[in-house]
């Protein structure tokens, strides 16, 4: 080491006397004690860059840069090999090092191009495993670059690597599949199970390519060497598909529902094979599995979404009798009477077809008692002319005779009459016209008022009374309308609809009752009005107000059987705020520009009579870009403002004469879905203000006042009820002082999480006290609340406190707005907050477990 010191001292003295030559002899005589000297090494490789001898100042700046990589000096060594030695050729070792700097630097390009070269030199050296790893290295860094990925498979199979061949492969099919390039990756993965077929992966991803070209039995063929230890579901699912397109449905069911006990995985596949059984004409292994799939599914509460599964199987085999059945008894059992319906007409049909005229016999009896009114109940007691017993068809004919229906003689030949009809078909006069109009008018009331939409039901009376003055007179259905609207046209009398009139009573003959009566609807009008409920139930078990909207085009388009079915909320003129679409088969989703024009089309349109504005295609018209020939739409009415706040439109793509009943029935959901959309919004204003209990999810004690009277205030507008429950737990004030304010806190967190799903998101919930909630309850009479409370005790009893396992007992006390002619809101809140007060209090005092309901007082 004393050697090295004096050499140094010597090299530094021969510098400062200008003495190169000298110094340099004094470094080289440092390398030949100590190789790896640093020092003497980098003042080398600086001398003989002094002289402007590059190639020996390169060897000793190569030799430095090695010494630098070992101690991790990276930032130094980068610097002098991107100085010195990046533009003069370099082994390859030193090479891959510069390299795997760049890498840990993350400059991901210069790493590539540099190992490339190391390979490059690795290769024409001979030095294969060298060449390989500069090759793999680069496959890491570019891992989405197809041709690196191929270039490693083709040298590590060069050099004996298979399994990693295999797996370059692997992921250059990935890559070629994602690409399109359907063939090329079918290509890599063949090639890749070549090289490494004990591959489980490589297997899986081959057969899958196999499946997508159509070759499921080739693909069963390449996975059943691993099937018997095998747990994985995507795995298993693979398998299951490939033996599902090869026929092997049995043994494909044997798996998928091993699957689905074992890992609760595996549903859709099931679903497909109860599809694959059905057609091929197993209808009973289809229903067996569905079974299962409802057992299932009901169980983990997904009714909605196994019906709709069932819907998409059944919908496909109207042949599969027992497919039907299953399907028809499913929405017997979920109460869907419409839905029920239609699959029945579907079940008729494929026993007739089957020839098995029983039970034929059987679906249309059920028919029957569903809808009498249907007029193809006639058309199919024909069908089963000839084939039935005599005695049954005489008895059904009678039943639809009954209601309304002509049911012709064997001798005349089957005639079709429309089921009930509102009134006699009016001659193609302009009093016929006339008195056409008066009829729609009427029906159309009836509705408004069957719903409760009384504001709306008075406009048409006003209109009524305005293009038919005096006609109440002589027309007892429209009296009784009055009546029952309790509104009455000025200047006339008000008096029950059977209290005679002057004239007669003093001599002069009555005119006589009208032939059609309130309530007396045709069989179409009855269909709306069912259909209209249902709608309205599903638009109020919504979350969002975009699902209110989605669910109301759904089903009207369904329903009214359209090409197209629209609905949008927002200031007219404007960009809708919100905006959902239906669209039919070979129908595609319209492209926004084309929606505001279509909106601006529609509401420049004149309504006719009924509020419909119908607008047909002509040249110019943005009905043809939307592939319709006609559409029909109504406006959406804010209540409270009396300002046009959305809009339902319905369009066809071939020619069609919209109806009347069409116009209101829109109409009615229209109505429905904004005052929906309107609750949820205010709901969700309301959280936003932080008036929301933050761990229960329920509104705080703070806001019950002011909910109640912006409920109260829509109430009275809309000359709707409005009821108050209030449900607390039995001993409740007890409870709390002996376990704990903490404890009952938890409790009734819990509580509202497990009843909160119960009631509709209209309906409002406060927590009331530590041991009550409190439920506003919009459009709800006495019975319905009493009918909801009934629910949430039934849905409490199962629940345990955290103290203990007792159970315990809810109490409920149940109030009506009173909506006396004198009353404002405020006052209207403070007899219905003082009456619920009152009502849990009795409850109290009959020793809890009890529901004390508080009839209105007479007004």
């Amino acid at each position: 080491m004393a050697d090295v010191n004096k050499h140094l001292e010597r090299a530094k003295k021969f510098l400062e006397k200008n003495r190169v030559e000298d110094a340099i002899e004094a470094y080289l005589s440092v390398l030949e004690e100590v190789p790896s000297h640093l020092e003497a090494t980098q003042a080398l490789g600086d001398l003989y860059a002094r002289r402007e001898q590059p190639d020996r100042a390169a060897v000793y700046y190569g030799m430095f840069f090695d010494l630098l990589v070992d101690p991790r000096d990276e930032t130094k060594a980068l610097a002098i090999y991107n100085r010195f030695l990046k533009h003069s050729q370099q082994p390859p070792e030193r090479i891959a090092r510069y390299a795997f700097l760049q890498q840990k630097q993350n400059r991901t390009d210069e790493a590539s191009e540099q190992y490339g070269k190391a390979a490059e030199l690795f290769t024409a050296a001979g030095r294969g495993e060298d060449a390989l790893f500069c090759w793999e290295r680069i496959a890491q860094l570019e891992p989405d670059n197809l041709p690196r990925q191929v270039k490693l498979a083709d040298v590590a199979e060069k050099n004996g690597r298979n399994l990693l061949a295999a797996r370059a492969l692997l992921r250059a099919g990935q890559l070629a599949s994602a690409s399109g390039a359907a063939d090329d990756s079918l290509g890599y993965l063949a090639r890749a199970h070549r090289l490494a077929p004990q591959e489980r992966s490589v297997a899986l991803l081959y057969a899958g390519a196999r499946l997508r070209k159509g070759e499921a039995a080739a693909a069963a063929k390449l996975l059943e060497p691993f099937s018997e230890t095998e747990s994985d579901p995507v795995f298993l699912e693979t398998f299951a598909d490939a033996l599902m397109r090869s026929g092997q449905l049995d043994r494909a069911r044997g798996l998928l529902e091993r699957l689905l006990h074992e890992k609760n995985a595996g549903l859709g596949r099931l679903f497909q094979l109860a599809d694959l059984y059905a057609a091929a004409a197993a209808g009973n292994k289809a229903v067996e599995i569905l079974a299962l799939l409802k057992k299932k599914m009901f169980a983990q509460k997904r009714q909605n979404e196994f019906a709709a599964q069932v819907d998409d199987v059944a919908g496909r085999h109207a042949d599969a009798a027992e497919l039907l059945e299953f399907w028809a008894a499913l929405y017997n059992e979920l109460n869907r009477e419409s839905k029920y319906f239609e699959i029945m007409i579907k079940l008729f049909d494929a026993y007739l077809q089957r020839g098995e005229v029983k039970k034929a016999c059987d679906s249309l009896e059920r028919l029957v008692d569903i809808d009498a009114y249907d007029y193809r109940n006639q058309e199919r007691l024909e069908r089963l002319k000839g084939r039935a017993d005599d005695t049954f068809l005489r008895r059904l004919a009678s039943r639809l005779t009954k209601s309304g229906m002509n049911l012709s003689t064997a001798d005349s030949g089957p005639q079709r009459t429309p089921a009930v009809t509102r009134e006699p078909e009016q001659p193609a006069t302009e009093e016929g016209r006339r008195m056409q109009t008066l009829e729609d008018l009427i029906v159309q009331t009836e509705i408004f008022l069957q719903y409760s939409l009384q504001a709306k039901a008075v406009d048409r009376l006003q209109r009524i009374a305005e293009l038919y003055p005096g006609e109440e007179e002589k027309n007892e259905r429209l009296r009784r309308l009055y009546q029952t609207a309790n509104w009455w046209p000025k200047g006339a009398v008000p008096r029950k609809a059977d209290e005679v009139r002057p004239s007669a009573a003093a001599g002069e003959p009555a005119a006589p009752p009208s032939a059609s009566k309130t309530g007396a609807f045709s069989a179409e009008t009855l269909r709306d009005l069912s259909k209209i409920s249902e709608i309205n139930q599903k638009i109020f078990r919504q979350q969002t107000p975009r699902a209110m909207l989605n669910t109301a085009v759904s089903e009207v388009g369904e329903y009214l059987r359209v090409s197209r079915a629209l609905a949008v909320i927002g200031a007219p003129g404007r960009p809708p705020d919100l905006a959902a679409e239906f669209c039919g088969p070979s129908m595609k989703p319209a492209p926004a520009a084309q929606v505001v024009f279509l909106l601006a089309q529609v509401e420049k349109t004149l309504p006719d009579e009924l509020g419909g504005l119908v607008v047909q295609n002509a040249t110019g018209s943005v009905l043809a870009d939307l592939g319709l020939r006609t559409a029909l739409g109504v406006k959406i009415t804010d209540r409270e403002t009396q300002q046009s706040a959305g809009m339902l439109i319905v369009g066809q793509s071939e020619a069609r004469k919209w109806k009347p009943n069409e116009t209101y029935f829109l109409q009615a959901i229209g109505d429905q879905m904004l005052m929906s959309v309107s609750h949820t919004r205010l709901r969700s204003l309301v959280r936003r203000m932080g008036v929301s209990d933050e761990r229960s999810g329920l509104l705080s004690r703070s806001s019950y006042q002011s909910c109640l009277l912006t409920e109260a205030d829509r109430a009275r507008t809309q000359c709707t009820p409005l009821s108050l429950t209030i449900v607390q737990i039995d001993r409740g004030a007890d409870l709390a002082r002996q376990q704990g304010e903490s404890s009952m806190e938890r409790f009734l967190e819990q509580l509202a999480r497990s009843l909160q799903p119960i009631v509709r998101q209209n309906d409002v919930a406060v927590k009331y006290t530590s041991w009550s909630l409190a439920f506003i309850l919009p459009d709800t009479t006495l019975e319905g609340a009493q009918n909801l409370a009934d629910k949430l005790r039934r849905a409490a009893s199962g629940i345990r406190p955290p103290w203990d396992s007792t159970s315990i007992t809810l109490s409920a006390g149940i109030v009506e707005a009173v909506a006396k002619p004198d009353y404002e809101s405020e006052d209207i809140v403070t007899d219905l907050m003082n009456r619920a007060e009152f009502s849990v209090e009795e409850a109290r005092k009959r020793g809890g477990d009890t529901v004390v309901t508080l009839p209105a007082p007479k007004v």
